[in-house]
């Protein structure tokens, strides 16, 4: 039987979209066993909007120091975040019911949201590298494909992948890339806990997750396939936020 040597950490930020935050255990959950305080500000059909400026606001509340670790999952870059009296999530603009499909057509682009987002991505880093954090960059999809459902062999917007490419190179393999080849479930387009435990091992295998943890995924993991299983209603980590 392989041996683990836990990483244990101080304090334990991380940020995403329903890949971070969802109805059973993430890859956030499983690393947050093992911090002495973990906050986890990811948030079902966030972008990568919400999450820069969670960053940020986490960075404000708590004040990131070097003893700290920010992990950071940025998202598909076609979605579109807006606060009004709270943080309102379109989810992904091509399968969205929250704005006119006229509106997104007029004024949002597949270009100038990767534009938007790739600053925000940049920001992000300059803070983290600022503050000394220990952070890692993950993604759901590469960031490079502005359309999560389509992959193209040649990319239209090479040139702000270039400007960008310092930036970019950080970013480790997304979920997409990493579990293309994992067995799929009718369950939920969602990966499942099992699913986000093999793509820490892959991606991120410093963080070794102890035994215990690892059996308790395969517990959760069992019971979520199992049949006459229902998905339960999400709720998004309590966090004291803006």
């Amino acid at each position: 039987m392989a041996q683990y040597k836990a990483v244990v950490m101080n304090r334990l930020f991380t940020f995403g979209c329903s890949f971070t935050s969802y109805n059973w255990s993430t890859w956030a959950d499983i690393l947050g066993t093992r911090a002495i305080e973990f906050q986890n500000w990811g948030n079902l059909g966030a972008g990568n909007q919400y999450i820069f400026n969670s960053i940020f606001e986490c960075d404000q509340q708590n004040q990131f120091t070097n003893d700290d670790t920010v992990l950071v999952c940025w998202t598909n870059v076609f979605r579109e975040d807006r606060y009004t009296n709270k943080w309102r999530f379109a989810g992904n603009l091509y399968t969205q019911h929250l704005y006119d499909a006229a509106w997104v057509k007029e004024f949002i682009t597949e270009r100038g949201c990767l534009i938007r987002d790739l600053a925000y991505i940049k920001a992000v880093k300059t803070l983290l590298e600022q503050r000394q954090v220990n952070w890692k960059f993950l993604s759901m999809v590469p960031i490079d494909q502005t359309d999560q459902y389509k992959t193209t062999s040649r990319n239209p917007n090479a040139d702000v992948l270039t400007v960008y490419q310092d930036v970019i190179q950080v970013i480790l393999p997304s979920f997409m890339e990493i579990l293309k080849d994992r067995p799929k479930t009718e369950i939920d387009l969602h990966p499942l806990p099992a699913d986000h435990l093999y793509y820490l091992d892959m991606v991120l295998p410093e963080f070794a997750i102890d035994l215990a943890t690892r059996q308790k995924i395969s517990a959760e993991d069992i019971q979520i396939r199992a049949p006459g299983y229902v998905i339960p209603e999400y709720y998004p980590p309590v966090i004291k936020r803006l």
